[in-house]
């Protein structure tokens, strides 16, 4: 039973929520708000969730680089621990067969690529001279069931210090925040993202090579999808609240960003922040220490914003549509980036000119929606070519 798939679901975790609340009442000298929680993610994944050995496997192997390396070994280059601790995602991704055995049966489960990205996180976030996380606030962090399959995304210090907050954090004021977001996410995935699907996205041939029905899938698409996974998120932060844990935003109203920089803090916004913590800025770091590209600085956040989302197309998946679109998004980010270095370089807007501020922003908005929905077609494989 994966998260948010079914009422099976939502009836479950009306159970399991109550029992969190109950032993607040009844037990919060005996048992602390970490370890109720802990026990809570602990028994949805064993008895519910597909695969729970495949995870308990990937949270020893990680841990267990992460200390080696971290805290044995105290390895200052970063680099070769983040290899080991993507290897099992990339083998999943690349479907690698080794000895007649398929990584995909082997170590893949649902929510694979985000459990690894929190892990990477808490390996990157480390300090050598700072006391290892707590081995069961790392279980906790990585299984926590609203945020397990697709996110958001959260980081290990933020979510440890909700654990810190204890069980002054469920209260009947954040239960009824987190219910009418819960609601809203609801309604997001299981209503209009579902009557987007039937209704519009559906009936499409996807197959047609004809400009209007390609333009016609591309919208669907682009909206089912935003609906689709804006619920999903949103259901998450709900029940994370009501469970005492301030999952991350991750949508706000992302067809009114005005540029591909804004569009990033608007959509996924979760994605967007760990991509730049983890990827644009050790690019850009390591290129910096390259004497021939010191006196470029515009040719290394280029270079270092284009390899990010490439590296984002080939984590969704080794595929073309996949690489492709990451691709494309690194276009988008490195012509926006360009544009803004010579806007301040010759002191004045060099596309839109005299034009008002409201003007630009609508032709802005006009531009972002388009260029995504390509972007975003092409990433779903609906393209018929």
């Amino acid at each position: 039973m994966l998260p948010f798939s079914s009422i099976d679901f939502f009836l479950l975790f009306a159970m399991l929520a109550g029992l969190l609340y109950l032993t607040k009442v009844l037990f919060k000298k005996y048992i602390p708000f970490s370890g109720a929680l802990l026990f809570i993610s602990v028994l949805y994944l064993v008895f519910f969730y597909p695969k729970p050995y495949h995870i308990a496997i990937l949270v020893v192997y990680s841990y267990t680089v992460y200390y080696v390396f971290t805290y044995m070994f105290r390895i200052q280059n970063k680099l070769p621990g983040v290899l080991l601790l993507v290897l099992p995602m990339v083998m999943v991704k690349t479907n690698t067969i080794t000895a007649n055995i398929e990584w995909n049966e082997f170590i893949s489960f649902a929510g694979l690529s985000y459990i690894t990205f929190r892990i990477v996180s808490v390996y990157m976030d480390a300090l050598p001279q700072a006391k290892p996380v707590n081995f069961f606030r790392y279980i906790s962090f990585l299984i926590f069931t609203p945020s397990l399959l697709i996110g958001p995304i959260d980081r290990f210090n933020r979510f440890s210090a909700d654990l810190d907050g204890g069980y002054k954090r469920l209260n009947s004021t954040r239960f009824l925040e987190g219910w009418q977001i819960l609601v809203y996410g609801i309604l997001h995935k299981f209503i209009i993202a579902e009557a987007i699907n039937r209704y519009w996205l559906g009936p499409i041939d996807a197959g047609s090579k004809e400009l209007w029905v390609m333009m016609n899938s591309m919208y669907a698409y682009y909206a089912y999808l935003y609906f689709d996974f804006a619920g999903y998120s949103a259901m998450a932060i709900g029940l994370g609240k009501i469970m005492g844990i301030d999952v991350p935003i991750n949508f706000n109203k992302p067809f009114l960003a005005v540029n591909p920089q804004d569009y990033w803090r608007r959509w996924h916004k979760s994605l967007g922040d760990w991509l730049k913590d983890y990827f644009f800025m050790p690019f850009y770091k390591a290129f910096s220490k390259w004497k021939f590209m010191k006196p470029y600085p515009l040719l290394r956040q280029n270079i270092s914003l284009f390899l990010t989302f490439l590296l984002m197309g080939c984590w969704n998946g080794f595929k073309g549509n996949y690489i492709l679109s990451g691709s494309i998004f690194g276009v988008y980010s490195v012509t926006h980036n360009s544009y803004v270095y010579y806007c301040r370089k010759k002191g004045k807007d060099i596309v839109f000119g005299n034009l008002s501020h409201l003007s630009v922003k609508i032709i802005s908005i006009f531009i972002m929606i388009n260029v995504t929905a390509v972007a975003i077609y092409i990433f779903s494989g609906r393209i018929p070519f």
